[in-house]
């Protein structure tokens, strides 16, 4: 069954916002949302995140400029197609709004038909265009496997140097994803002594806490980078990257425990995680291990949505996890750890 196209029509003429609905719900092809006001309009759009937007231009306040403002300034918005409805031809309201993000204007009276097919117009370049950011995120996939392939045959007895080489690499999208995995590189040859595991599995682990969010080359920067929360379709994407991960090591021979700490490091005991849904046991240890130090790092960083949590809050959180989130045996053994680095201080 098709997915149908969510749209928001916002119109003070109830008649025509009634008219005009129907007619597009009778089309078989949109999902309608309709405000008869700008303020109910800028609501539903930050609710609904609908893929596109009809609004009056001549409204009581806020009329469509200032919807159209409001909602470009909000991250979660600024990208939503626009199109304004108007009984003016006066060019300069037409140069306000391409200024603001107006994707195209149509003069009343209009026809059904034209509508819709200036509706399919700018959904279709919509679509090219994500369709352009997936071909270049192919290409930089492509890209960084080719790089990695490199390093392993440069380093093939140098540990230490495919590690830094692979650090190195990180930066290509951001500088937080390279100083994370930095840190949790550090936390996880700690937690894995305290476990007592034997060298060679004790340097996968290392490798694999290093490479572990590598499948994030793949993720849009629009998303990547987004500084807000994510909308559940953005966050369907995200939870792509250890899937992605996995498709840019597995062709390198790297360790099997390797691509499992980057496969699985988001599964959880309860089978809420992903890719997957595995339970606690099915989880590969590796990934297990790390989903600990992952999450403290990130719950006792700074985050642009958010200020870090205390240590105080965030122990209280794992242990609150542990058999839900974590495995209790290793949520033990990483609060030794953390504790030691605090009488250390």
């Amino acid at each position: 069954m098709q997915k149908l196209i969510r749209l928001l029509i916002i119109d003070d003429d109830k008649s025509l916002l009634l008219g005009l609905s129907e007619a597009l719900k009778r089309e078989g092809k949109y999902q309608i949302t309709t405000a008869d006001n700008g303020e109910k309009g800028i609501q539903l759009a930050k609710e609904t995140l609908p893929q596109l937007i009809i609004c009056d231009l001549m409204m009581p306040p806020p009329n469509g400029l200032a919807v159209l403002q409001t909602l470009s300034t909000d991250i979660n918005t600024t990208l939503i197609p626009f199109i304004f409805l108007t009984a003016r031809t006066d060019e300069t309201d037409k140069i306000k709004g391409i200024n603001l993000g107006a994707d195209d204007y149509i003069t009343k009276p209009f026809s059904k038909d034209e509508l819709i097919a200036r509706i399919h117009a700018i959904l279709r370049r919509k679509g090219i265009t994500e369709a352009h950011e997936h071909l270049k995120n192919e290409d930089e996939i492509n890209l960084l496997s080719a790089k990695i392939q490199d390093l392993i045959q440069n380093f093939s007895t140098d540990q230490n140097g495919l590690a830094e080489g692979m650090a190195q690499m990180l930066a290509l999208r951001d500088n937080e994803t390279e100083a994370h995995a930095r840190r949790v590189v550090e936390l996880s040859d700690k937690l894995s002594n305290e476990l007592g595991l034997d060298e060679n599995t004790r340097q996968h682990i290392h490798l694999g806490a290093l490479l572990h969010d590598i499948g994030k080359v793949g993720i849009p920067d629009s998303i990547l980078l987004k500084p807000g929360a994510l909308t559940d379709e953005e966050r369907k994407i995200m939870m792509t990257h250890p899937s992605i991960g996995k498709r840019i090591l597995q062709p390198l021979g790297l360790p099997p425990t390797v691509i499992d700490l980057v496969h699985h490091h988001h599964e959880r005991c309860d089978g809420n995680g992903y890719p997957d849904r595995l339970t606690c046991k099915k989880i590969p240890l590796a990934a297990r291990l790390f989903a600990i130090v992952d999450v403290w790092d990130a719950l006792t960083t700074d985050r642009p949505y958010r200020l870090a949590w205390s240590q105080e809050k965030t122990i209280n959180y794992i242990k609150e996890q542990a058999g839900k989130h974590f495995d209790p045996i290793i949520v033990e053994k990483f609060l030794i750890v953390i504790q030691r680095e605090n009488k250390g201080r």
